[in-house]
């Protein structure tokens, strides 16, 4: 199939550059930013023949590249509009096939150079763009604080010792959260889906740093090298897929710059980076160098909440005009480490106690383009692929030590088999080792056409993806476990499959002119599939269709007044990862007899194992259906957006409960001679009746719901000449609501006469949060430019908070007994002695609105020019804040805060 379209693409590409070569020409180039050099994405371009009036058009790309083709000779107008830039004209004189860039002018004055906030995006879907202007004055150490900019963002002390995860539109949190949030670094889709690392049975020691079946641990992403970010709130481009809530593109520098030193110093950590973009050759390439080292400790007394960090990168930028256009290409290098090798305090432990982990990653990428600046109708090939290798490990040791005597079972097979018991103190060890590699390759076309009135941009390509995890996986010794109430065995992660993946996408972008107005569409479609997936899979051979559409219509300017409103609809899918397709093996232990002597030879304990696959193979990709309607006004200067929003998801991922009636013997010990053991009992000489035992467990399935709602808006003035300062003011209320209306089937941890209860309630509600808040910042943003001095001041408010469990009566509908038999659960049984601890019992006021009032966070950030060659930055979060008191019920709560600090040099050499 791949084959076959490259070989159509060829021929398209020979045949359009043979025809008309001597009659038509062709106009292209690139718009962009006189002040900041980026470019300018959908701008609208009018090719306007002097003596015919005929009219060209086309819209710029994802790079702010345009292209017109199949244009007559002679003399031209040139117009170019873009929504929040001086409308440009100028005369141009076709005679041959021509490359010209145009500079657009902001509307805003000169001194809006300097932008220390999120802009919103121009484009068609909801979007908040960041450039390193922004970045700098913020100082983000991770990824996460960078999020405050968003509307409704707020911001928070780094906690660099659990995983830094990110949400999008949300005012709670759930599992499909960050999971559902894409990353792109440089073009190329980054993941961790291959992750299997953790460690079973260790207490609260992985809470917070485990990142299975999560999203990107935003910790591992410097933010010293990024040019810009632009994250999409709203719906992506059908070139982007595996993603439900929302998409981040990260650009890195790919410009000559000055060796460059960021030292940063706050309350928790310590940054140190460096930089240099070198052009060499005569073809003037560019070579980008960077190296970041942080250490963070969160609280000294805990050496688990330690983090460490190492980032290197190597990027070469380099291209070349070829007979019918150009070449361009990107070649990348990364590595990342993370490690965390440290002991717990010998003064209290038992003894020598460790827990170390170690992270590190090697990626490698490329990409290239193929620009045709000729009368070809295939305008663009680019090919991207990459390679990352990761290399986890986990490696804890334990002295452990027991109060009373303790057996486990020794084996890891299903069946009857005697167990042993474990001394009373013992040192255990566990090695955890994990090697993901990601593979990606993509192949993608751009072409150009125009007609009648509107221009046309197709976009069409494949991607590939490969996941496998080829680590040794859990490495342990079953007769020594770190924990006695593990109920796992030892996996080796490279005996899982690959997932892979292949997708299509198409997708045409239309701009149409029409007295003054503009109307900008994009609609497009993703398909894909999954590959290398056991026939029992109910996904495999299946096709997964994502259509979107966003469209804008621009109107004319109306004394100076520019309104556009926008609006989209769209589907995204997020296929499992590989924990969720091929989980560990379900094992239950249970005792049959625990026969316990003062002489080590006469004991005898035998378990009786089950074990089964816990795979759930009608397991479907998570599905969100987002639309959004956006209004956009302008006006000297004077931005301001107005989005809403809606998001319903029927089916990501969540654990569904289920059961089974598991038979064992139970022996009875009193039928046992003492007076004659020589050895252990005989347990064919043991009488013993047959039992079951009523065992809930979960497994991945497809019944969480989300259902996301809000009003998002952004105002940034004109900077106020008198006083050097822009006005910014940005929030969002969000209504989220979590739920799962599965069947559940729970177990109650209750001993009646010292035996587990031996039912399991089956409860048919849907059970859920409903979450809502609201937050704005308004910051003021001073630049003195003949001081070099830049200062902000943001007022960060929470209105409200709150948040309602999903009303339920607490009874289940059914019960289940030990046997397997289904009962209905009846109003009698309410006052059963044992059955009535099936029913859930709530307080008075669990299911009352509980809100959290207003609160407000003053906080300071400044930028000093220092000559030529240093900039010095600091900032004060929360140096005043308010937080009334407040009651909960008969509660009287006090909040209260304190500031947190850090400044940084940045220097120039």
């Amino acid at each position: 199939m791949l084959l076959g379209i490259l070989r159509i693409t060829f021929i398209l590409i020979a045949l359009s550059t043979t025809s008309n070569a001597q009659v038509n020409f062709s106009l292209g180039g690139r718009v962009y930013d006189m002040h900041h050099n980026h470019s300018l994405l959908f701008a609208s371009i009018q090719l306007k023949n002097k003596q015919s009036k005929k009219y060209y058009s086309a819209i710029t790309d994802d790079k702010g590249n345009y292209y017109i083709p199949h244009i007559k000779a002679g003399e031209y107008d040139l117009y170019t509009h873009y929504l929040g830039y001086e409308k440009n004209q100028t005369s141009i004189s076709i005679t041959q096939n021509k490359t010209y860039d145009i500079k657009l002018t902001p509307l805003l004055l000169d001194l809006d150079e300097v932008i220390v906030t999120a802009s919103e995006s121009k484009g068609l879907t909801s979007a908040s763009k960041i450039d390193s202007t922004a970045m700098r004055h913020l100082q983000p150490s991770s990824f996460t604080d960078i999020l405050e900019l968003l509307p409704g963002g707020k911001s928070s002390d780094p906690n660099m010792g659990s995983v830094n995860l990110i949400k999008l539109r949300e005012a709670g949190t759930s599992d499909m959260s960050s999971l559902g949030v894409g990353f792109m670094i440089d073009g190329v889709p980054i993941s961790n889906d291959a992750n299997l690392q953790m460690i079973n049975g260790t207490g609260n020691l992985g809470n917070g740093r485990e990142i299975i079946s999560k999203g990107i641990d935003m910790r591992t992403i410097s933010t010293d090298n990024i040019e810009s970010v632009e994250i999409i709130r709203g719906i992506p481009s059908a070139e982007y897929g595996d993603l439900t809530n929302g998409l981040v593109i990260i650009n890195r520098k790919s410009r000559a710059t000055p060796y460059t030193a960021r030292f940063k110093a706050d309350q928790y950590s310590k940054l140190l980076s460096i930089g240099k973009g070198l052009r060499i050759g005569r073809n003037n390439d560019i070579i980008n160098l960077d190296l970041s080292y942080l250490d963070s400790k969160i609280d000294p007394r805990n050496s688990f909440e330690n983090y460490k960090r190492i980032t290197a990168s190597a990027r070469w930028h380099g291209n070349r005009e070829i007979e019918k256009g150009a070449m361009k290409w990107n070649i990348n290098a990364d590595y990342t480490g993370s490690f965390d090798d440290v002991k717990v305090d010998k003064d209290i432990t038992v003894r020598d106690d460790s827990y170390q982990s170690s992270y590190d990653r090697i990626g490698m990428s490329g990409s290239w383009d193929l620009n045709f600046n000729n009368n070809s109708w295939v305008r663009t090939i680019r090919t991207n692929v990459s390679a990352s290798q990761e290399f986890s490990k986990i490696d804890q040791t334990k002295n452990v030590s027991l109060n009373r005597p303790t057996a486990i079972p020794s084996t890891a097979m299903s069946g009857e088999a005697d167990g042993i018991y474990l001394p009373y103190t013992y040192r255990s060890n566990m090695l955890v080792d994990g090697k993901p590699l990601y593979l990606n390759a993509r192949l993608l076309s751009e072409s150009n056409f125009n007609w009648g009135a509107s221009n046309h941009h197709i976009k069409m390509g494949l991607d590939w993806t490969y996941h496998k995890n080829f680590g040794q996986g859990e490495i342990y010794d079953l007769k020594r476990p770190l924990n006695t109430s593990t109920v796992t065995r030892p996996r080796d992660f490279s005996t899982i499959p690959s997932s892979q993946r292949a997708s299509f996408f198409i997708e045409e972008r239309m701009s149409l002119h029409l007295a003054g107005h503009q109307l900008s569409t994009s609609l497009g479609i993703r398909a894909t599939t999954a590959l290398n997936l056991a026939n029992q899979f109910a996904i495999k051979g299946k096709l997964f269709l994502d259509p979107r559409l966003n469209a804008m219509w621009t109107f004319p300017l109306l004394n100076d007044w520019r309104f556009d409103i926008s609006g989209g609809i769209g589907y995204l899918s997020k296929m499992p990862t590989t924990a969720q397709l091929y989980p560990i093996d379900k094992y239950v232990d249970i005792t049959q007899i625990n026969y316990y002597h003062n002489n080590p030879d006469f004991r005898i304990i035998n378990f009786m194992t089950y074990q089964w696959d816990n795979t759930n193979y009608d397991l479907s990709p998570a599905r969100n259906r987002k639309w959004e309607f956006r209004l956009g006004i302008s006006k000297n200067g004077n931005n301001l957006s107005l989005t809403y929003f809606n998001e319903t998801m029927k089916n990501g991922f969540n654990t569904n409960s289920y059961y089974r009636s598991l038979a064992y013997k139970k022996y009875d010990i009193h039928t046992i001679d003492e007076s004659t053991l020589n050895g252990p009992p005989n347990l064919a000489e043991i009488s013993y009746e047959q039992n079951a035992r009523i065992n809930s467990y979960t497994q991945m399935g497809n019944s969480a719901n989300t259902y996301k709602k809000g009003i998002e808006f952004q105002f940034s003035s004109k900077r106020i000449e008198a006083l050097k300062t822009r006005i910014s003011f940005n929030g969002a209320w969000f209504h989220t609501k979590y739920s799962t209306e599965s069947t559940q089937y729970k177990e109650k941890n209750i001993l009646l006469n010292n035996n587990q209860l031996e039912y399991v309630g089956v409860y048919q509600w849907e059970d859920g949060n409903v979450y809502q808040q609201f937050n704005t910042n308004a910051i003021f943003d001073t630049y003195l430019e003949h001081i070099g001095l830049i200062f902000s001041l943001s007022a960060q408010c929470a209105w409200f908070k709150n948040n309602r469990p999903l009303w339920n009566d607490g009874s289940p509908t059914n019960y289940v007994d030990k046997w397997g038999t289904v009962h209905p659960f009846t109003e009698k049984d309410k006052e059963d002695m044992v059955l009535q601890h099936l029913v859930n019992i709530y307080s008075d006021a669990y299911f009352d609105l509980k809100t959290t009032p207003f609160a407000m966070d003053l906080n300071l950030k400044a930028t000093k020019e220092i000559g030529t060659y240093i900039n010095l930055s600091l900032f004060v979060n929360r140096f005043l804040s308010l937080y009334p008191d407040y009651y909960d019920g008969d509660k009287l709560v006090r909040r209260t805060s304190s500031p947190y600090f850090g400044m940084e040099a940045n220097l120039f050499f």
